[in-house]
């Protein structure tokens, strides 16, 4: 939520309902790329094991980076639905 995924504090807002209306939205996106980026990390693009033994990015930055790349970059299509991910089906 902070400055290396969605960067909400440089909104700056100030009244209570717009902060909550944000702050569902946000939620939505993050539980949306943290599935995303289960799915491809089990079934697409593994993330890379460290020599120390962590990942090199987490599930979340993995999933948002592949979200940004599908809604940036139209050519780039990879055949999977990312849209899917948003229902509950």
């Amino acid at each position: 939520m902070k400055s290396s995924g969605f960067d909400i504090e440089k909104t700056h807002l100030q009244e209570i309902g717009r902060i909550e209306k944000l702050t569902l939205i946000v939620m939505v996106a993050f539980v949306w790329c943290y599935k995303i980026g289960i799915f491809i990390h089990e079934n697409i693009n593994p993330i890379e094991t460290k020599k120390h033994g962590r990942r090199a990015k987490t599930i979340f930055k993995h999933g948002l980076s592949f979200v940004a790349n599908v809604l940036l970059n139209a050519k780039n299509q990879t055949g999977i639905d990312i849209f899917k991910f948003l229902s509950c089906t």
